[in-house]
């Protein structure tokens, strides 16, 4: 769609965390998936995002949660600070 002209389509490497890296290392500008998945996927890659300044957060736009009872969360969406919203 004319909407989506400016957004170019980067590697996708098959692991969510080395996706949210791509985030971090300023390679991308967001990373989304709307699918359960367990927190020890994603945790490393969430906290060196975000100490990069990336958003990370659930696919609802809440903060992630770690060390639950059950270990996942819906979604992920990790993105530079401006476009979270």
């Amino acid at each position: 769609p004319k909407a989506d002209r400016d957004l170019v389509a980067v590697a996708k490497p098959n692991s969510i965390a080395l996706r949210i890296a791509m985030v971090a290392a300023d390679e991308a500008d967001l990373v989304a998936t709307l699918r359960w998945g367990y927190e020890w996927d994603i945790a490393a890659a969430a906290l060196i995002a975000a100490e990069a300044g990336a958003t990370v957060t659930d696919a609802f736009g809440a903060p992630l949660a770690f060390n639950t009872p059950r270990a996942q969360a819906f979604g992920v969406l990790a993105t530079t600070p401006g476009i979270h919203a």
